[in-house]
């Protein structure tokens, strides 16, 4: 069976016929001295045959058995992101047969990926200037290509992404069996400015997991698996195909680091950097043996990045600080690479050194790329929030907010939790506690839910500043609530205990305190001897906990064993009042749930349902009150929101607004909220005069008062028989408390 595999479109092109001069010795004398950042010089290089490297192999009509086999080369290398030997390896070829379109085909994956689309434009054209043998399934492979081509240079068209879309199904219904084009549906089904396993998901995977059906064991199906079952959270299955993509392509660094980037999820630290280091020292010895300075590899600051980010977690700053700083020092190539260089400055204002963390984040906010300058602008808003020089800090707000409307936004939406941790580090230095704290909570559930390859370690690294902001800010009980979450997310990342100790000893809970320090000594066990966290460890414990005898690696052990953290659920009863003109179901039922909630909160939509099916469930027995939260600092149309669910409550339909509301966010403006009324047939004149004249004004911000005295802290913020619940938690959490409750009740009603 013939194996296809290519990273960005798979084609084949087949030519008996002799074709003089190569492109690997014309292109020598082009006008442009580059392709995207890599020097042409380096790309036509010659190149040995290597081994190790992917199993993929696809037979094109060639008299040359070793072009083959570098054409061969060629897509293995170009389905494992290593575009500099994929180009030589192409060239190489085409010195030995200067006729093979094929090749050219890989070099117009290559320059895509080099984002150099006029290069790429040549290439295909070049390709198709060889077709005339070639059979119709080769014909429709370039036309593929072509079609992406065409996409690249017009990409607000999206009619050209469908056409490519097409192309590539048209080739499969005349192909079923070629691994390759289900490769390539997987691509185009992660979308236009996505693909290579990256941003898959479950769509995509049926298309990659056909692909190992129709070939067995290919090296770039479960290479792009690995990507796509990291991105949906299934650990252990990303683990699996990482492992069989590295068997195949033992000599790949990308290879090591992808099977890194699992053991790091799986909570295996320590393995984890061993890969990333094997990553690293093939990288090294590549550059030194081929003369290849390391600037022009994309892959290198992105690896010298994650084995940072590895060690940062076991405190092991001082090898993270060298890693860093020479990944800050190498070029970024594309937008997201640039905005990744963040890390270094934010690992400086973690450590404490703001000014320094200020000036290297003032390289971001003065570079080229917006996503680099909106970077670069929050993290100097924050540091100078830590100055405590917070009118410079709004100012870096506003330029963080001009990068980011020029951002497109797909990524600006992703972007957006930093600015909004810089607007709430502000809101917390400037007392206005309800606010900030709210914003924080809303930044954690993001952060927690973010997809992609790195967001796990990225989030734990963001929770454990929010959590050092938190009590630097006198705000203990949000501190405490991300201490639990990161203990939630990554057991054996001691920060979270190191964080749930200090917040313990602020309540006077001093065994709590000394069990939480105790765990966190243990799991530093191989941090840096001077870590400040560790000197603060060591001198509040004094004496040692028999159970934490054991080493780091015993005591992940035990973790383990015991099963994932579980959020504590508090069990002391907060008396919270209701108003029954706003509640779903019988005033006496025996549980009653009150939700503090936001019209403007995507939180709060997204509960919805989960409330809705819980009363319907416990019909009878569980009814639903609504209370006024609106998040003034964050939501600017969420107070006008609830005024006018109270106007339409005076028509007797709050229910049904409500709903409209959370159904309808974009009707969140003044007209939008009078459209949604008259749907309702309500009486317009009363609606309009009801909310012009602000006169539920008062009773929206009482809400928001007996809110605040609860302990609500974000929206939605909800109380079942007194029991906090806070954020837009599972169904079964609710039924946990529900059902204990109605036990509860069941027995004192048998007695």
């Amino acid at each position: 069976m013939q194996l296809i595999g290519r990273l960005a479109i798979a084609g084949i092109f087949v030519s008996a016929v002799c074709f003089a001069p190569a492109l690997a010795q014309h292109e020598a004398h082009s006008e442009n001295a580059a392709v995207g950042w890599v020097p042409r010089e380096i790309l036509e290089r010659p190149v040995q045959l290597r081994h190790d490297i992917g199993n993929l192999h696809e037979k094109v009509t060639t008299a040359s058995s070793e072009a083959q086999a570098f054409y061969d080369q060629g897509i293995n290398y170009l389905s494992s992101y290593v575009w500099i030997e994929a180009a030589r390896s192409f060239h190489q070829a085409l010195r030995l047969d200067p006729a093979l379109a094929a090749a050219y085909g890989g070099l117009c994956d290559v320059y895509m990926q080099l984002q150099d689309v006029p290069a790429a434009r040549t290439a295909i054209e070049k390709a198709r200037s060889l077709t005339r043998q070639i059979t119709e399934a080769e014909r429709q492979r370039t036309e593929i290509r072509a079609r992406q081509v065409e996409f690249l240079e017009d990409k607000q068209n999206l009619d050209k992404f469908v056409a490519y879309r097409k192309a590539i199904y048209d080739a499969l219904m005349a192909n079923p069996l070629d691994p390759g084009l289900w490769i390539l549906r997987g691509f185009a089904d992660e979308g236009p400015a996505a693909g290579h396993g990256q941003t898959g998901d479950l769509d995509s995977i049926a298309f990659y997991q056909t692909a190992l059906v129709v070939s067995p064991n290919n090296s770039a199906a479960h290479h792009f698996l690995a990507h796509s079952y990291e991105n949906i959270g299934q650990t252990e299955e990303a683990l699996s195909h990482s492992e069989a993509y590295l068997r195949a392509s033992s000599s790949i660094p990308h290879a090591h680091h992808m099977r890194g980037h699992e053991l790091r999820r799986a909570g295996r630290i320590e393995d984890a950097i061993e890969e990333f280091r094997t990553a690293n020292e093939l990288e090294t010895a590549y550059y030194r043996t081929e003369r290849i300075p390391p600037e022009y590899d994309w892959h290198r600051p992105h690896n010298l990045a994650l084995l940072a980010m590895c060690y940062q977690l076991l405190g092991q700053m001082k090898a993270a600080e060298q890693l860093l700083r020479e990944s800050f020092s190498l070029p970024a190539h594309g937008e997201l690479a640039q905005f990744g260089r963040k890390q270094w400055p934010e690992f400086l204002l973690a450590r404490g050194r703001t000014q320094e963390a200020f000036e290297q984040a003032d390289i971001l906010a003065q570079g080229p790329s917006m996503m680099a300058q909106f970077a670069g602008h929050t993290i100097k808003g924050r540091a100078l929030v830590a100055m405590n020089r917070v009118d410079d800090a709004q100012k870096e707000v506003a330029l963080a907010r001009d990068a980011l409307i020029l951002i497109p936004a797909s990524d600006a939406d992703r972007l957006r939790p930093y600015s909004d941790t810089l607007r709430a580090e502000i809101l917390l230095s400037e007392r206005k506690s309800a606010e900030g704290v709210a914003l924080m909570k809303e930044i954690e559930e993001q952060l927690r839910a973010s997809p992609g390859p790195d967001a796990r370690s990225q989030a734990l690294i963001q929770l454990d500043s929010i959590a050092r902001r938190a009590y630097e800010s006198d705000e203990w009980t949000l501190a405490e609530v991300t201490a639990e979450q990161m203990i939630e997310q990554d057991p054996s990342y001691a920060s979270g205990y190191y964080h749930r100790g200090l917040v313990a000893e602020h309540q006077g809970n001093s065994g709590l305190a000394v069990q939480q320090f105790g765990i966190a000594k243990k799991l530093w066990g191989e941090a840096d001897k001077d870590l400040p966290e560790l000197l603060v460890v060591r001198k509040k414990l004094t004496t040692e906990q028999s159970e934490l005898s054991q080493s780091r690696q015993e005591y992940l052990k035990i973790l383990k064993e015991r099963g994932p953290a579980r959020k504590q659920e508090r069990a002391s009863r907060i008396e919270v009042s209701f108003d029954p003109a706003r509640l779903r179901g019988n005033v006496h039922a025996p549980v009653m749930i009150v939700e503090f909630s936001d019209f403007q909160c995507p939180f709060c939509r997204k509960i919805q349902p989960t409330l809705k099916s819980l009363l319907a469930k416990y019909d009878g027995r569980v009814s639903l009150a609504f209370r006024d939260f609106p998040l003034r600092g964050m939501h600017g149309t969420a107070e006008m929101g609830a005024e006018s669910s109270r106007c339409a409550g005076d028509q007797g339909k709050f229910w049904e607004y409500h709903d409209l509301l959370f159904d309808n966010p974009d009707k969140l403006n003044r007209s939008g909220l009078s459209e949604l009324a008259r749907g309702l047939k309500l009486d317009e004149k009363q609606f309009e005069s009801c909310l012009s004249s602000g006169k539920h004004r008062a009773e929206v911000e009482k809400d928001l008062q007996d809110g605040i005295r609860a302990g609500v802290m974000g929206t939605p913020g909800i109380f079942v028989n007194g029991i906090a619940v806070s954020g837009a938690q599972t169904e079964s959490v609710f039924e946990r408390i529900i059902e204990s409750t109605l036990a509860d009740v069941d027995k004192r009603a048998a007695k």
